[in-house]
């Protein structure tokens, strides 16, 4: 009976707790398939809005009483943690708030022992649609894949887009006339989004010194304690070291001899930092997947503020910056992305490709203005589209905006980043 007692106010709280007012809209609730039967996933880093996300499907399905929503890191479950508890859950709402339920709203679900067996029994038997989140890349793959294959749509939640951002600053821009007006507030506010990044609080609140917090939280709760890593030092300065060199390659072998820990535990960490999205990693492209998985591999911050607030050396440089926030971009379009290295060995930041052909070669420049940067820039990218057989190429740079006629109707554009983050 106080267990029961318990779940009646655990239910309640979540329950007003998500249908608060003011949430923000995010651009991926355009894309969710909300017809389908098959449960809807939202992954992504913590923080970066899942929760809100849930609130906004609520809003967009006028859902009034036929749903339970729960956010598995009260501390209620910490005790109450097995596959059972979500049965509970279920049954005290129908006996105590709508028999007629219809949704399941399950945030942060990986805390739940075993919440795989307990999902796939529920999206078997009964008639409810489920939606849940999670702070793992692993529920794109293993945990979800072994149980529930074929079973689920999967979204990934990151920090804001630009264009996202801007909203939240008051400004939505949704044409090239908004752009045009309002060219110089885009500008200032470019800037300020390449300080603090997108995670929705810090937009909001403009309150920098949270993201400390969201570093350490990342790593206390979904790595440390997920793994009962023993080494935290060891753990914080490579999660640190990996921030703060975002855009470059890193290799296990190195932080193996500049930290003096053991390849499997160096690799471990890598690991454990791409699975909580603290960190991308890019792959080298190659027509040959042998000397692709052979490559060195880059990585990629998950944002540009969180990386710049434990590492003074990333908040400096301009150009990993640049570069670091065009990579976000494209992930958040969900395009399949690598990097190129050309014959010469000279490298072309982005290539994106669709359907296993070629699409578009993307080079990253802070500033153009140096005639032989220009020339060095312009050069090797044009060699990286004659050997992808490439008509057009793209500089991406902080100002620099035209059209360089190249050979044979070839031709490379220049634009600034943020106009190319809010092209449609």
């Amino acid at each position: 009976m106080e267990t029961r007692e318990q779940l009646i106010k655990v239910i309640d709280f979540w329950k007003k707790n998500i249908t608060k007012k003011g949430l923000q809209p995010r651009s991926v609730i355009s894309r969710i398939d909300f017809k389908n039967r098959e449960i809807v996933d939202l992954v992504g880093p913590r923080r970066s809005g899942k929760s809100s996300t849930m609130g906004l499907i609520i809003q967009k399905l006028k859902i009034k009483d036929n749903f339970l929503y729960i956010n598995f890191e009260d501390p209620f479950f910490i005790e109450n943690n097995n596959p059972q508890i979500i049965e509970d859950l279920i049954d005290a709402f129908k006996e105590n708030f709508n028999l007629k339920l219809k949704y399941l709203f399950f945030d942060e679900i990986q805390e739940i022992k075993n919440w795989e067996k307990a999902l796939r029994k529920l999206r078997d038997g009964e008639n409810f649609k489920i939606f849940i989140t999670g702070s793992s890349s692993k529920m794109l793959s293993g945990e979800i894949s072994s149980l529930i294959t074929g079973r689920h749509l999967s979204y990934n939640i990151f920090p804001l887009s630009f264009s996202e951002f801007l909203f939240f600053k008051g400004l939505k821009v949704e044409t090239l006339k908004d752009v045009v007006l309002n060219k110089e507030k885009i500008k200032k506010l470019f800037s300020r989004y390449l300080e603090v990044g997108g995670f929705p609080e810090v937009v909001l609140t403009g309150n920098q010194s949270i993201l400390k917090n969201y570093f350490y939280d990342i790593l206390q709760k979904d790595i440390i304690k997920r793994y009962d890593v023993r080494d935290k030092n060891s753990l914080e300065r490579i999660a640190v070291f990996s921030l703060t060199n975002s855009g470059k390659t890193i290799t296990v072998e190195s932080l193996k001899k500049a930290y003096n820990i053991s390849f499997e535990t160096a690799s471990a960490y890598l690991d454990y930092f791409k699975e909580v999205f603290l960190v991308f990693e890019l792959t080298q492209f190659s027509y040959s997947l042998k000397k692709q998985d052979k490559a060195l591999k880059k990585i990629y911050a998950v944002d540009c503020g969180l990386a710049g607030s434990v590492s003074f050396r990333f908040s400096q440089d301009l150009g990993r910056i640049l570069e670091t926030v065009v990579f976000l971009e494209l992930k958040n379009r969900g395009k399949e992305i690598f990097y190129y290295k050309n014959k010469d060995g000279k490298e072309t930041d982005f290539l994106i490709r669709d359907k296993g052909r070629n699409r578009e070669l993307i080079q990253v420049c802070f500033d153009l203005t140096d005639p032989k940067t220009a020339q060095r820039e312009i050069a090797n990218l044009s060699k990286s589209m004659d050997e992808l057989n490439l008509k057009k190429g793209l500089i991406l740079t902080r100002e620099e905006k035209k059209t360089i006629k190249l050979s044979e109707g070839r031709e490379i554009n220049i634009l600034p980043v943020y106009e190319w983050m809010l092209e449609r």
